[in-house]
């Protein structure tokens, strides 16, 4: 089959290479040719081509969110999942109120301009975060004190919109990922603890041990069910001190937080992905063993020892051959071990090698 991938980051890269074993051909739209999924694939398109790339292609899916809607009007076919939800996705306010007319648990939140954030009376920590364009981190802002509001008015015009919600002093930031079929059979990955610094995942491991566990697959399957969604949902949550999971987002294809079922998972998250939208039989989402990963943010393979962290049983590098900028994800290091903390203890040593004492301490 002829999968085309709206997007040519690492988690098309990682899609491609997965879905080799499967025997599809894979065609890419992005703006490079040289972008980690592109220079897998079997073809690449420009975004002035979409039309010709959404011919060639039996079915398309996405590996990125934030694809101009001018490609999107111009496609031949609908995407799976589909396009509405991807659309959904691009603003962060429609994702929200989605959540909330449905049912679903979220932070306390309202909508306001940058110019009614400067009247706030902030009795409260809040959160304000961007109407679009805001992951990794980018576009958010925690405001404390109308000093903390400087970055974010020199960032941004007096009526744009923001998300703005209450700091949620939360216990443990998790997700869970599920894969979807046309036929509406649905699988589970396990829960995965997560773990960020300035927004963006530093590491994470599988399984999470939590009593709320039935409650977030019943969550997700829900709202895999609401979205229509055929293919990946990927859904991080908030657990308040109180023991309440809150929906923090979703996502509609593969996940940071997903990478550890490359070599700790039955059938990836990548491959499950093409199992559901090509109409094959969903495979396992069964640990094989405890597993983590460690994202490599910012720095380049000449930053750290690759011989000394590849010496470590159990772990293995991805590297997406991407320009190195600051903060950026460059590649990823899994780590398996026969249990979680054997698991914790061998990412304390990936990451003292890779970012060296500060930090050291996995939670």
């Amino acid at each position: 089959m002829k999968v085309g991938i709206l997007g040519g980051g690492q988690l098309g890269w990682m899609t491609v290479l997965e879905g080799r074993k499967l025997g599809h051909e894979f065609y890419v739209l992005d703006k490079s040719p040289n972008s980690p999924a592109a220079r897998v694939a079997d073809g690449w398109y420009p975004p002035n081509r979409a039309r010709e790339f959404s011919d060639r292609c039996n079915v398309i899916t996405y590996e990125f969110e934030h694809i101009d809607e001018n490609v999107l009007s111009s496609l031949g076919k609908d995407t799976t999942p589909p396009l509405e939800v991807l659309r959904l996705k691009k603003s962060r306010i429609l994702e929200k109120r989605f959540l909330l007319y449905h049912g679903y648990p979220v932070a306390p939140f309202e909508v306001l301009r940058t110019r009614e954030l400067t009247q706030l009376e902030l009795r409260k920590t809040l959160v304000a975060k961007a109407q679009s364009l805001g992951y990794d981190g980018k576009g958010q802002y925690v405001i404390e004190s109308p000093e903390d509001l400087k970055p974010l008015l020199e960032n941004h015009g007096p009526d744009e919109e923001f998300l703005v919600e209450e700091f949620v002093d939360f216990s443990a930031e998790v997700s869970l990922i599920g894969v979807r079929d046309y036929e509406g059979r649905v699988e589970m990955y396990p829960v995965s603890f997560n773990y960020h610094r300035e927004g963006i995942l530093l590491y994470n491991y599988a399984p999470y041990d939590t009593p709320l566990e039935s409650r977030l697959k019943d969550i997700v399957s829900r709202l895999m069910e609401d979205l229509k969604v055929v293919g990946l949902l990927a859904v991080e949550f908030f657990i308040t001190k109180e023991g309440e999971p809150l929906v923090n987002e979703f996502a509609p294809r593969p996940h940071n937080t997903g990478h550890y079922t490359l070599d700790g998972a039955y059938t990836s998250q990548f491959e499950n992905l093409l199992r559901a939208i090509t109409g094959l039989p969903l495979g396992s989402t069964d640990l094989k063993l405890p597993t983590g990963m460690v994202n490599l943010l910012g720095v380049s393979l000449e930053d750290f020892d690759v011989k000394e962290l590849l010496s470590l049983p159990g772990v293995k590098l991805y590297w997406y051959g991407k320009e190195k900028r600051p903060k950026r994800k460059l590649g990823h290091v899994n780590v398996c071990g026969k249990s979680v903390e054997e698991v914790k203890e061998k990412m304390e040593v990936v990451l003292k090698s890779i970012y060296g004492e500060a930090y050291l301490g996995v939670e």
